[in-house]
């Protein structure tokens, strides 16, 4: 399905965003606030989008939250923004309403035997590596060549066949993240804070990634929703070209909406 450009069709979204007494504003992290680079760790958020999202924060019409598969404690740092609410895991950590106290035991015990699994088939694999979330695991392969991509996926999918029953494999940009069934998606994320909200708020939510599709699924009819990044199939109303857009949209709402 072919969707509009936010900024070009500005007027329709600004009309829907007055409609509601409040904007609640759910925002990816990772290629929606900032660039994707080819280690987490080097991923940071840029001065002029901090500002952008500290105006927006400040601002008592907005509710922000950001939402990302990092731990909660992780995008909390690399933001560092004051007012606005960090879930982490998809929406697992920090909620509004508390999620889920723990992971059950089977679980925990078959994300140890994939995480050891995998570690050891995919030690000698150049450009793939493991990253532990405790909760849910990720196997990078940003930098990795075609056949060790093919290797890598056909490991990776080999490791988890077994434990189905209580785990999931998720697809995301040079990314397989391994994840407990009983961790749900961004939809549920969305739809739970703005259940918990009393605020008759108009929902936004921004994101680049498949994991963010169940969000623009869960918003479809009454929010505004927008994909970042190149042209695909999505879910989502609007989409923005790059991170330099967003910085450009969130600055618009802090400019018209103060």
């Amino acid at each position: 399905m072919s969707v509009g450009h936010l900024l070009e069709r500005w007027p329709q979204v600004s009309g829907r965003l007055r409609c509601g007494r409040k904007i609640a504003l759910f925002l990816d992290f990772d290629g929606t606030l900032a660039r994707l680079r080819n280690l987490p760790g080097e991923v940071s958020l840029d001065r002029r989008m901090r500002r952008a999202l500290a105006i927006l924060a400040r601002n008592r019409r907005f509710q922000i939250w950001v939402v990302s598969g990092r731990r909660q404690a992780d995008i909390r740092a690399r933001i560092r923004v004051p007012g606005i609410r960090y879930l982490g895991l998809y929406g697992w950590e920090g909620g509004s309403v508390l999620a889920a106290s723990a992971l059950s035991e089977e679980a925990q015990r078959a994300l140890v035997c994939v995480k050891v699994w995998s570690a050891s088939l995919l030690l000698n694999v150049p450009g793939v590596w493991i990253e532990d979330k405790e909760s849910a695991l990720a196997v990078h392969y940003r930098g990795a060549g075609d056949a060790e991509v093919r290797r890598a996926r056909k490991v990776v999918r080999g490791v988890v066949e077994p434990f189905s029953q209580v785990l999931k494999l998720a697809v995301g940009k040079k990314v397989w993240e391994v994840l407990p069934l009983e961790l749900q998606d961004k939809g549920a994320a969305v739809r739970r804070e703005l259940a918990a909200s009393r605020d008759r708020a108009v929902p936004v939510y921004v994101g680049d990634d498949v994991g963010d599709e169940p969000a623009f699924k869960e918003l479809a009819a009454r929010g505004v929703t927008v994909r970042v990044g190149p042209p695909r199939a999505t879910k989502a109303h609007f989409h923005l070209d790059h991170v330099g857009q967003v910085r450009m949209f969130l600055e618009k709402l802090g400019s018209e909406f103060a």
